[in-house]
């Protein structure tokens, strides 16, 4: 075994993804194009310097007024042909329903996008947000391969014998510090001292574990909703940029091996036995996800589910849940907290995109991936 080894990590997108930058577009930003499914990104001070004085002084005035001012003025002026190409940074394709939601949104809407992280080459997904996903799973991994309870009592992780399953009795309201220190002790990187934890973050076994950026790829415009088993929040909109589904992308996964080998980490986390953790967390997340969407009937959902399990058949392949909507289950091991936890029960909603009705929406985040050795 090579202290270095290197990957192609190719992912396929099975529903579409979205990933938050905490920067969003507001209504005076852009202008959609319905004939041509198409909404302009705008740079609003060149936008400003082309204008007449007198059509500024209109634009000010309706942007004044509030977003839906803001998106009259703009598409009028776009169909008179009075907004420059200088002014336009970049055109994206949208879905239907966020065109619907931007053309007939009532006054109070924000009617602002959140866009996918871009770099010069276009949007991609960040490494970071990958790792995190592969992380997850390999905490759940590792508390079943222990199999062993994990119980918080009075300030201390403790290991104790499990009577079934394996669970997980976090604080009733965790702080981001008892969240640290879980994963810490989870991977073998804390230490209890006198005082409390004490974190080696040089110890942290995924400090082994390098992944790139990804390729870029083409952003989507799309509207994203809540469904709830009552129609509650049906009228929530977040409207964002997602990636497609069928979407691929390929990033460089480089595993030091040699760092576990010789102590530099606290573990392990052999690629193969990755892939294994992979298939098993996300694979449950799905089951669990699967059984909401038969009973809400949520087709657009059950495809995505279908088509996972039809790629699952192949050994090589694994699940995984990246970005916005990807839901508690996915995010905070969900599926080993006991059910009198908050944390532990079903959530009565699911985020759903590109549909007007959130029960006619897809899932977000899915994708199946594989590691392809590379020489």
């Amino acid at each position: 075994m090579s202290f270095l080894e290197s990957y192609r990590l190719e992912l396929e997108l099975l529903s579409p993804v979205h990933l938050g930058t905490g920067e969003t577009f507001p209504a005076y930003a852009y202008v959609p194009d319905p004939s041509s499914r198409t909404v302009h990104i705008l740079d609003p001070s060149l936008l400003l310097l082309h204008l007449s004085p007198e059509r500024r002084r209109t634009f000010l005035a309706k942007v004044a007024e509030g977003p839906k001012g803001a998106q009259e003025v703009l598409q009028y002026l776009y169909q008179e042909g009075q907004i420059p190409k200088e002014a336009i940074l970049r055109s994206l394709p949208a879905s239907k329903a966020f065109l619907d939601t931007v053309l007939g949104a009532h006054q109070e809407a924000l009617l602002e996008f959140r866009p996918l992280p871009y770099s010069p080459m276009g949007a991609y997904l960040p490494g970071s947000s990958v790792k995190g996903a592969l992380r997850t799973a390999w905490l759940f991994w590792s508390l079943v391969q222990k199999g062993e309870d994990l119980v918080f009592r009075g300030g201390v992780w403790e290991f104790r014998r499990s009577k079934g399953e394996v669970r997980v009795n976090p604080p009733r309201s965790p702080r981001l510090g008892d969240n640290q220190v879980f994963e810490g002790v989870v991977l073998g990187y804390a230490t209890l001292k006198e005082r409390g934890y004490q974190l080696d973050l040089y110890k942290d076994p995924f400090r082994a574990v390098r992944l790139t950026d990804s390729s870029p790829a083409e952003g989507f415009l799309n509207r994203i909703g809540i469904h709830h088993p009552l129609g509650k929040m049906d009228g929530t909109v977040v409207l964002a940029e997602t990636f497609r589904m069928g979407s691929r992308f390929q990033f460089l996964f480089r595993y030091q091996g040699g760092l576990a080998r010789h102590r530099g980490v606290a573990g392990a986390i052999p690629p193969r036995e990755l892939v294994r953790a992979l298939r098993e967390y996300y694979g449950r997340v799905a089951e669990w996800e699967r059984s909401y969407a038969e009973e809400h009937g949520l087709g657009r959902a059950l495809e995505v589910y279908g088509e996972l399990e039809r790629r699952l058949k192949d050994p090589e392949v694994f699940p995984i849940r990246v970005g916005y909507g990807s839901g508690r289950l996915a995010l905070r091991l969900a599926l080993l907290l006991p059910e009198d936890h908050p944390e532990g029960q079903e959530p009565k909603t699911r985020k759903t995109v590109g549909a007007l009705r959130p029960k006619d929406g897809y899932p977000l985040g899915w994708t199946v991936g594989r590691l392809v050795p590379v020489a």
